[in-house]
């Protein structure tokens, strides 16, 4: 049985349905469990720092609501997607303390510039894209605040490595990070280190991308490095997308070498075996 350690309920302003939604769906989709990992941006689509980002009463009340519909039908956790921790570390050491299961670190947009969604071809600012100049200066920035976010260590994994390309490629199509394929090797040498690890985010399986973030290319850099942890995650953001892509993210895993991916428990890794 698989587990989903990437959904958003109406706690994420880009989300649909609610908690227990969520979770009656993912037990009719046959998976063993999930984990709400709804958007705790600190910084706002624009670059704002965003004060509302974590809703804490709200979001555990949610979830126990959630927990009693769905009963002994499949396993809940209750997680965080923290965007942007590096830059408010203080707010995000605070945010991270109170996670009872999960947290994946994000980066959704450079510090004051606007979510990379924002620049994609018919986007609102398609500007941030005008060139593969400007392209590759974004990733390059991209990259730092990746090294930045590990640094900073308020999360489980790193997530969807590789977010700017799913925008960027709508633009241009052969935008890849293999220019950075040496920092982001000394990236995935400090998370095994640190026993931290990297989601496999398979939302860009049913997007235009095509492919899971990070690359399979990554993926393999990540395990060459010696990176064990690996999560899985269909991003999903309503019912139907929940479990999404998660059967083809496992194959991805088994024909790379991996023999094990991990789901999380009062922040502790669990290995499943593949």
């Amino acid at each position: 049985m698989l587990y989903d350690l990437h959904t958003h309920s109406i706690y994420s302003d880009d989300a649909d349905n609610s908690m227990t939604e969520m979770a009656l769906a993912a037990a009719e989709a046959g998976l063993g469990g999930i984990c709400f990992t709804d958007h705790a941006d600190l910084d706002d689509i624009n670059g704002t720092y965003n004060p509302l980002a974590w809703r804490r009463e709200e979001y555990f009340s949610a979830f126990e609501a959630a927990r009693k519909a769905a009963g002994d039908r499949i396993a809940l956790r209750l997680g965080l997607e923290l965007g942007e921790a590096s830059h408010y570390p203080d707010i995000a050491r605070e945010v991270a303390a109170q996670v009872p299961d999960f947290i994946i670190g994000s980066v959704h947009n450079l510090a004051g510039t606007p979510d990379f969604y924002c620049g994609r071809a018919d986007g609102e600012d398609s500007r941030m894209y005008a060139s593969p100049e400007a392209c590759h200066a974004l990733l390059e920035r991209y990259v730092s605040e990746l090294e930045d976010t590990a640094a900073l260590g308020c999360f489980d994994v790193i997530g969807h490595i590789g977010y700017p390309l799913r925008y960027m490629r709508t633009v241009y199509p052969d935008m890849s990070l293999e220019p950075w394929r040496e920092r982001l090797a000394e990236l995935f040498r400090a998370l095994a280190r640190m026993g931290k690890g990297i989601e496999l985010n398979c939302s860009g399986l049913r997007q235009s991308l095509g492919e899971t973030m990070p690359s399979a290319g990554i993926l393999a850099l990540y395990r060459d490095m010696g990176g064990e942890i690996v999560t899985l995650g269909s991003d999903a953001h309503r019912v139907s997308d929940v479990g999404k892509g998660l059967s083809q993210g496992k194959n991805l895993l088994i024909g790379l070498g991996f023999s094990r991916y991990c789901v999380y428990n009062k922040r502790k890794a669990e290995f499943i075996n593949l």
